[in-house]
């Protein structure tokens, strides 16, 4: 089962999010601002951490930023309103591996799809793919 901590200042959103990622037998823990966020990852181990960046205490910003010096392999994936493209090429720089808009035209099944395909481990096929663009590079 994969471990999930959702960071989400609003208590509706974190739990309809919460309960969908639940259906897909994912164990998820909420915590609702970045100071609390960053309290559960230094206590606990997750697979990936889904981020809203406008919270109280702590901005999602200021998480990925301590989360990337402690561990720069766990998954990010950044969902929120924000959409100025300029601030997501930042976030990009800092290293989250995905994003997605919750606003009102939000898709719950693509956060769930971009979710599933950070956890999945690779096939037989991504990984003679990898090896073999890894082998190119080194001709």
């Amino acid at each position: 089962m994969y471990r999930i901590l959702l960071v989400e200042d609003n208590r509706e959103t974190a739990e309809f999010v919460k309960a969908a990622l639940e259906l897909e037998d994912m164990e998820v823990q909420i915590a609702c601002d970045g100071k609390e966020g960053l309290n559960m990852f230094h206590r606990e181990s997750y697979d990936l951490i889904l981020l809203d960046l406008e919270m109280p205490r702590m901005s999602g910003e200021e998480l990925l930023r301590e989360v990337r010096r402690e561990n720069p392999y766990i998954d990010i994936i950044v969902y929120t309103n924000y959409e100025r493209f300029g601030d997501i090429k930042k976030l990009v720089n800092m290293g989250i591996n995905g994003y997605v808009n919750k606003g009102p035209s939000a898709d719950l099944q693509e956060l769930i799809d971009m979710i599933k395909s950070k956890l999945e481990p690779m096939d037989e096929e991504e990984i003679s793919c990898l090896i073999q663009n890894t082998e190119e590079l080194h001709l």
